[in-house]
């Protein structure tokens, strides 16, 4: 499970860390209200498709929200 704060809505991307792709990756927000409790599911190589930016720390792939919305795990 790799966690996230929140999304990057200046620019709708969500940053997700090189270090913590996997395979097969369930997303999950923490911080950001009306995404918490909500789990998302990405491929590795999905993820790795995207750009690679810095969170000021680490190297991280920029994933638009909108996809990242889009493969929402059903309840």
């Amino acid at each position: 499970m790799i966690e996230i704060w929140t999304p990057r809505y200046h620019d709708r991307k969500v940053l997700v860390a090189k270090y913590k792709v996997q395979t097969m990756n369930e997303i999950m927000f923490t911080k950001a209200k009306h995404l918490k409790g909500m789990t998302f599911k990405m491929s590795g190589a999905d993820i790795a498709q995207h750009p690679v930016e810095t969170n000021g720390t680490i190297e991280c792939y920029a994933v638009p929200l909108d996809e990242l919305l889009n493969n929402k795990v059903e309840e």
